[in-house]
């Protein structure tokens, strides 16, 4: 019989859970709470702390808008990677391709428009443990995982990039003192399911001073989109892996080394035709690959002294990616020209694709420590990427009209590096006696320095130049940073208004379009926002709920835009700037002793304006139009239950469960506004039993199997084409845990 301390400790967890809420904790077990991202807090056990805004503190005295995912809440809903983190996070919007690479994100309505100019693009900043990821590499698999914050609105003040639009900030286990040893394992019913298995070790390796662990990870999602030359497209392989070391070598040092690989076989479907029979299916020879690995070292330094912290991240990342993709999928271009799909088999049009990414991150940051009356940060960090592209257009069509796709034949090789500098701080401090009322004054300087040399070789398209080259050097200077104020209405209810400076530099696009003709290519501008934002946080009922509610307002200037020209295949960069208004409302309850509610809307109008009549004879964009790929309405409702398995007859195990609907309403798939991405649901159960060492549970992830769709391309009226993510997954799990 389980003993009634472990059902005890079970059940405290869960009412913990209560206390704090859906937003902030797990549906069934409160975060443990790392001692060196966010130390224990002895004044209230209940809370769990965050590192927002690079000190810690209670989500519920953050003036910012803040979704906390933790470890227990992220393996309840099994968020493993970005697009089901996204889809429980209200106001936030993804275009995909489906080959790991392009998945681009937006909050708020703020955010490249479809995709990115550069491989340098700053919207939206992945951090894992205060290191910014490659862009490209962003769209990962999470692992080892205590903590994800979600952060709305510009970051560009102590995070290390600027982001314009907000930032994920991962935060990774630590290992601890004690050893732990963990194993999960998940086998789907149908074949073309997911498949996973993870494992991990952690605890001691030498006294006291010297602790490791080791996780990896492997995951085998099964294609589903019918391929009508035989097969499914829309396989995905992934693997990772993590090593970390941690060193105490004095009570007020601690060094963190890590170590992470990745590595992503994938066969995607890419853009598969909207209307067909059996939808989705494609028709395509050859199928296309892609191939991703991505790799980081960090070393973490952080020493407390009598007044302050000191810390230094040192890192290095690597990205690596190379694919072969169809470009003339038989059945979009049968359609298209009104010809048979066999006369597009096999591929008249195809490309490879290979890039390769170096990064240099050093930060060294000085902070107030725990319980400062006034909470500080400050420092300065320095990036420097090498970036490298090598791309073969190869196109033999013959039915393409003049100005599309058959022009940019031939073989780009283009190379960019970044050296970026940066100088910030933030303050927060009480306004008045009572320390109710507190201001938040925050500053950035960023200087961006960027070299790209392009070079264009013809394959032999007789249309095309022979070879042209193009180099240069950009310089861009930045100040971005935010101001709030903040009123502690009662210990439990607070109210906050903020305005906030975004930016994000201009850059040479990757892919130079004008080099087949002998034409140089312009660069793309920086882009600047301000965003305002006034929002309540609150706990109520004794800390039985909480909900949080935010009204936002942006207004970007020059926001990157890779449009497709109305007459023709070529995409150029154009600038188009922005606005949008909206409101999120988050919360949690607990409804009964063992059963909690939790969730929340969000609403997004984001319209394009000041369009000139350049980019709107050459787009079809307008005035007033949407800004494509943000849904105006996002839901997610989450109810769980948590007890004891004894009326089952089994009094050593813990019954659980979970139920959650996630909704994402259509969208503008392109600025033209010329069709739409439809709106789609997601239905996510989970069920089980936990035992001391063992948890066993059953799964459906899109138990309706909706196809959501993610980005689209117009081509003529009637001929569109879409991205579209997996359909259901059904299956069983355990995970062994000593």
């Amino acid at each position: 019989m389980l003993n009634n301390t472990y059902l005890c400790h079970k059940r405290v967890k869960f009412a913990l859970c209560a206390s704090v809420g859906s937003l902030m904790c797990g549906a069934v077990a409160a975060m443990p709470i790392d001692a060196e991202q966010t130390p224990t807090a002895s004044e209230d056990d209940s809370v769990v702390w965050v590192t927002a805004r690079k000190i810690k503190e209670d989500p519920q005295r953050v003036p910012l808008s803040l979704r906390v995912f933790d470890k227990q809440m992220l393996e309840d809903r099994r968020i493993d990677d970005i697009a089901r983190l996204i889809r429980d996070v209200p106001n936030t919007g993804m275009s995909a391709l489906g080959d790991g690479r392009s998945t681009h994100l937006s909050m708020r309505g703020v955010g490249t428009l479809a995709q990115p100019l550069g491989h340098d693009d700053t919207s939206v900043v992945t951090y894992i443990d205060g290191v910014p990821q490659p862009l490209f590499g962003s769209d990962l698999r999470f692992l080892d995982v205590e903590r994800i914050e979600v952060l709305r609105g510009p970051q560009g003040t102590v995070f290390g990039r600027n982001a314009q639009a907000g930032a994920i900030n991962i935060i990774t286990r630590q290992p601890g003192d004690d050893a732990q040893h963990t194993l999960r394992a998940e086998g789907a019913l149908d074949r073309r399911s997911q498949n996973l298995g993870q494992l991990t070790f952690s605890g001691p390796l030498r006294d006291d001073t010297l602790k490791g662990s080791f996780s990896a990870a492997y995951a085998d999602q099964g294609g589903d989109v019918r391929n009508q030359v035989g097969g499914w497209m829309g396989r995905e392989q992934n693997g990772a892996m993590r090593t970390t070391l941690l060193a105490t070598p004095d009570d007020i040092t601690q060094l963190v080394l890590a170590f992470s690989y990745g590595r992503d076989r994938l066969t995607p479907s890419n853009f598969v035709l909207q209307g067909t029979p059996n939808f989705p299916a494609v028709a395509l020879d050859p199928k296309g690959w892609a191939h991703r690995d991505t790799g980081a070292l960090s070393l973490t330094a952080t020493r407390a002294l009598s007044a302050l912290q000191v810390t230094s991240i040192t890192a290095l990342n690597r990205y690596d990616f190379d694919n072969l993709t169809n470009n003339s999928e038989a059945l979009t271009y049968g359609t298209w020209f009104n010809q048979p799909s066999a006369a597009f088999l096999p591929a008249l049009d195809w490309s490879t694709y290979d890039e390769k990414q170096r990064s240099f991150y050093q930060e060294l940051r000085l902070s107030s420590l725990d319980k400062a009356r006034v909470g500080w940060v400050g420092g300065i960090n320095y990036l420097h990427d090498d970036y490298r592209l090598m791309s073969d257009y190869t196109t033999t069509s013959m039915l393409a009209p003049s100005g599309d796709s058959s022009m940019i034949n031939g073989v780009r090789h283009n190379d960019y590096q970044t050296d970026s500098y940066a100088l910030f701080g933030e303050l927060t401090s009480a306004l008045t006696q009572s320390e109710k009322l507190k201001g938040t004054l925050g500053l950035r300087y960023t200087h961006d320095s960027k070299g790209y040399h392009a070079q264009f070789q013809n394959n032999g398209h007789l249309g095309n130049v022979a070879a042209f080259d193009q180099q240069g050097r950009l310089q861009y200077d930045m100040v971005t940073g935010r101001a709030a104020l903040h009123y502690q209405l009662t210990r439990d209810a607070m109210l906050y208004t903020s305005v906030a400076r975004g930016a994000k530099s201009g850059g040479f696009p990757n892919f130079t379009n004008n080099a087949p003709s002998g034409m140089r290519d312009d660069p793309y501008q920086a882009s600047s926002s301000w965003s305002y934002e006034v929002g309540s946080k609150n706990r109520v009922d004794g800390g039985r709920g909480e909900w949080n509610l935010a009204l936002f307002y942006n207004q970007v200037r020059n926001e990157h835009l890779f449009a497709k020209e109305k007459n023709s295949m070529v995409f150029t960069p154009q600038s188009i700037d922005t606005a949008s208004y909206g409101a999120e409302l988050e919360g949690g309850w607990q409804v009964a002793e063992h059963w909690r509610l939790g969730g929340g809307v969000g609403f997004t109008h984001a319209a394009l304006r000041n369009v000139s009549t350049s980019v709107a004879d050459k787009t079809g964009a307008r005035d007033g139009y949407r800004v494509p790929a943000v849904p105006r309405f996002t839901t997610s409702l989450t109810l769980a239950y948590y007890d004891s398995a004894a009326a089952l007859g089994i009094p050593d195990a813990n019954l659980f469960a979970l139920a959650q609907h996630q909704f994402i309403a259509q969208r503008e798939a392109n600025v033209d506004n010329n069709f739409t991405l439809p709106a789609y649901r997601q239905l996510n159960l989970r069920a089980g039993l936990e035992f001391p060492s063992l948890d066993v549970y059953l799964f459906a992830q899109n138990l309706t199997n909706e196809r959501p769709q993610y980005t689209g391309i117009s081509y003529m009226p009637g001929v569109n084409v879409v991205t579209v993510g997996h359909g259901r997954v059904l299956g069983a799990g355990m995970k062994v845990h000593m």
